[in-house]
């Protein structure tokens, strides 16, 4: 029964040795990863080849976990598949099979391909973004519409009476203060607009809750108290600064909304040496120190029924159409993303507290960026018509140690997903295909940092149109030897972005 089960089975059953070769796997494996079962035998190398190089060192800290853990592991990871060199997301269960000294001998589990949920999820989470960003421009839009009024009040009054020295140059004064603080608060609006995430750097926690401040009072109502205990020494993190002010003010939002009539909210930064054990949370402790930031309220809670699902996706308390369920889940992924945990404790009636756990930043984080950065092979995205020029371009390349993905009509995706950063984007561009133009018109538009280069194919590369070859960085024709194809290549990546 279950052997004419295992190739229909949806993901893959596995029971692989302590050097993750395969010893017994059914299922989708070479659909999954590109690799017959008949490899994964014998390549001791093949998993940590095929592993997203984002997810090494989170993989090894979890397999020495494996070991520990009686009732198994589950956990997310990427793998790019080796033909396509495409990002595959699985949810894999894990469990160590031990002998009888307690020596791991062999792991058992499964894999699930769950692509196509974390990029709705991701689209989901850009689509909650927007909804609080919405709130937050309704508040900013009210303060400014009370500037305006000031502004073209003291307007009128001067328009009527203008002399060098007249008594109302103190209001002359009071409107150029006014229209400072409108500027202020339109720059604010187009910072949340125009802020895009994707880059790490350093950040300490108490700056961050700062420069917050005054957006934050701006859109709390002022029938709730803000308090703030920010911890008097630096609390330096390596993160994704957008990202951290998406969450420190999603919290805020919820926290405000849990007070419809008056409250206090409290904003805590502290260093701590432990994370103490919580009953609802999501994410892994983080390393010692640990930076620990806290979102604490007065207001109505959370029933105890709901506590184990709050950083759930699509799981809101809220009333059908005003929440998208998705907030605390953002928190969630980001507190993960940084190897770190958000937990939450409530009683009804009584408040809650919502702590975001990060470890504290040790200023060695970006060089060791840097240095995966430098290690790692020129990636290219490889555009064309499907067939043999598309693959042999793709193995060629493979072959002298660049990696490519192939794009099937989701190269916009592609280019903008954090799975993958491209340093090029190589067009096979046909007579009379208008695909190539529209793609290097969006990449100019966008101004995304990467490199494009067209192949012509079928014609001579100065028949391509004007446009087209204006727009690329590189264009080469498809008799172009090898060797001479390759530098041409490494001049033209290597060459700095405008």
């Amino acid at each position: 029964m279950l052997a004419s089960l295992l190739p229909s089975w949806p993901g893959v059953l596995f029971r692989q040795r302590p050097d993750l070769t395969i010893e017994m796997a059914g299922g989708a494996l070479e659909e999954l990863t590109g690799h017959p079962v008949e490899d994964w035998e014998c390549d001791k190398g093949l998993f940590w080849e095929l592993l997203h190089e984002s997810d090494l060192e989170p993989f090894r800290h979890n397999l020495a976990r494996c070991g520990s853990e009686s009732a198994g592991l589950q956990q997310t990871f990427r793998l790019r598949h080796a033909r396509t060199g495409r990002v595959r997301h699985l949810l894999e269960f894990r469990q160590a099979c031990f002998d009888a000294t307690g020596r791991v001998i062999a792991y058992e589990g499964y894999w699930i391909d769950v692509t196509r949920q974390t990029t709705a999820e991701r689209r989901l989470a850009g689509t909650a973004w927007k909804e609080t960003l919405g709130l937050l421009t309704l508040g900013l839009a009210h303060d400014f519409n009370n500037v305006l009024a000031g502004i073209l009040g003291l307007s009128d009054t001067l328009l009527e009476q203008l002399p060098p020295e007249h008594p109302l140059r103190s209001g002359v004064v009071l409107m150029k203060q006014k229209s400072q603080q409108g500027a202020q608060l339109i720059q604010r609006i187009a910072q949340l607009h125009q802020a895009r995430t994707g880059q790490r750097g350093y950040f300490n926690l108490n700056d961050v809750v700062k420069e917050n401040r005054d957006l934050v009072r701006r859109v709390v109502p002022k029938r709730i108290e803000i308090v703030e205990e920010l911890d008097p020494a630096p609390l330096p993190l390596y993160v994704d600064g957008t990202e951290l002010q998406q969450v420190l003010l999603n919290l805020v939002l919820n926290a405000a909304e849990a007070m419809p009539e008056r409250g206090t909210l409290t904003l805590l930064t502290a260093q701590q040496t432990d994370v103490p054990q919580w009953e609802h949370g999501a994410g892994t402790a983080p390393r010692a120190p640990i930076v620990c930031l806290t979102v604490r309220d007065s207001g109505i809670g959370v029933k105890p029924r709901f506590l184990p699902w709050l950083f759930d996706p699509f799981f809101t308390t809220k009333p059908m159409n005003v929440g998208s369920g998705l907030g605390l889940y953002n928190a969630r992924l980001f507190a993960e993303k940084h190897q770190g945990a958000i937990s939450v404790e409530s009683r009804e009636n009584a408040g809650a507290t919502f702590r975001l756990w990060l470890p504290m930043a040790d200023f060695s984080e970006a060089d060791m960026a840097l240095r995966q950065f430098q290690q790692r092979r020129r990636a290219l995205l490889l555009c064309g018509q499907s067939g043999p020029l598309l693959e042999g371009t793709a193995a060629f390349l493979r072959q002298n140690s660049y990696r490519v993905v192939i794009a099937a009509g989701d190269a916009e995706e592609l280019l903008n997903s954090s799975d993958d950063t491209f340093d090029g984007v190589l067009l096979l561009v046909e007579p009379r295909d208008p695909a190539p133009l529209t793609l290097v018109r969006l990449l100019r538009t966008q101004k995304l940092p990467v490199k494009i280069v067209l192949k012509a194919v079928g014609c001579h590369p100065d028949e391509l149109a004007a446009e087209l070859s204006a727009g690329a960085d590189l264009v080469i024709a498809a008799d172009l030897s090898g060797d001479t194809l390759l530098k041409r290549l490494a001049d033209v990546l290597d060459a700095p972005v405008d």
